[in-house]
């Protein structure tokens, strides 16, 4: 795999989405393709129905709440998850379900973590970590009417802009960047477990013989709170399906389509315009006061 390229890996036995870079990369043709998916329905046709298995272990989460504890007094975790019904607990891997139709790896991203199961310290650091990197490259450029045109790059896909809650003497634009979570999480929603985020995670500890792990479990109440709601998930009628996706489904060859794509970067843009425009009496008065 080149430099330029990464490793997708794509759940096939649910049907496939519009997706132009599993055409472009694809060497099996159409033919070859639909035979795949063809063998992944029949391997899913075997598996028995039945979804609705807990992914919470009450046990094993009581006997490590002590430190689950300290987690649950952190004022970022209170703020990210703020309106919502969460908590922290023990889940089984193997138990929850998945939204998310592809995996996407750069080269060298595949090794296993050295973790070990019921290494409580350990996982917990890595399952309910810090903040995630809102590392960019900053490019601007002016325009021939001198409007300014400023983008960040950046490799982390969920990068945002947010209005930042900060105020105070000094304080100039209410704008912050945000990386994403950067907690393992899980949510239930009409008796069925689900993977909200840490996909890749997931991945690398089940690789490793990991799967009871420590994550924020939110107890949701509709689709949009879940977040299976972007064009390229699987929908809500295949989640609640007699036979969903599941997160180990991914480790199974005979269920995952895997090539080559060209590697995308996140780009924001902002575009800064002046102009003189009229105010009326709920407006600030221009100017400084008298």
């Amino acid at each position: 795999m080149s430099s330029s390229n990464v490793d997708v890996h794509e759940l096939i036995a649910w049907g496939l989405d519009e997706y132009p870079y599993r055409d472009a990369a694809m060497d099996l043709g159409r033919e070859g393709l639909a035979k795949k998916v063809e063998r992944g329905q029949n391997k899913l046709a075997e598996r028995e129905c039945g979804a609705n298995c807990p992914a919470l272990l009450a046990e094993q989460t009581e006997a490590i709440n002590y430190l689950l504890d300290e987690c649950r007094q952190r004022p970022d975790l209170h703020a990210e998850y703020e309106g919502l019904d969460w908590t922290l607990g023990i889940v089984d891997l193997r138990r929850l379900l998945a939204f998310q139709r592809r995996l996407v790896f750069r080269a060298r991203q595949h090794t296993s973590p050295t973790l070990q199961q019921d290494d409580w310290p350990q996982l917990i650091s890595f399952t309910v970590g810090p903040q995630r990197s809102t590392e960019h490259c900053f490019v601007r450029n002016w325009s021939s009417k001198g409007d300014l045109d400023i983008s960040l790059h950046a490799s982390n896909p969920d990068l945002e802009v947010r209005l930042s809650q900060n105020t105070g003497p000094g304080f100039q634009l209410p704008l912050s960047l945000y990386g994403g979570s950067p907690c393992f999480e899980v949510a239930e929603l009409r008796g069925r477990w689900f993977l909200r985020d840490g996909y890749h995670r997931a991945y690398r500890l089940l690789q490793a013989g990991v799967h009871r792990i420590p994550a924020i479990v939110i107890y949701t109440r509709t689709i949009d709170e879940l977040g299976a709601t972007e064009p390229w998930f699987f929908s809500e009628e295949q989640l609640f399906s007699e036979r969903p996706p599941h997160v180990t489904d991914f480790l199974d060859e005979n269920l995952v389509l895997r090539y080559e794509r060209t590697a995308l970067r996140k780009v924001i843009r902002i575009r800064v315009e002046k102009s003189m425009q009229a105010f009326d009496e709920t407006d600030d008065v221009q100017g400084d006061e008298i």
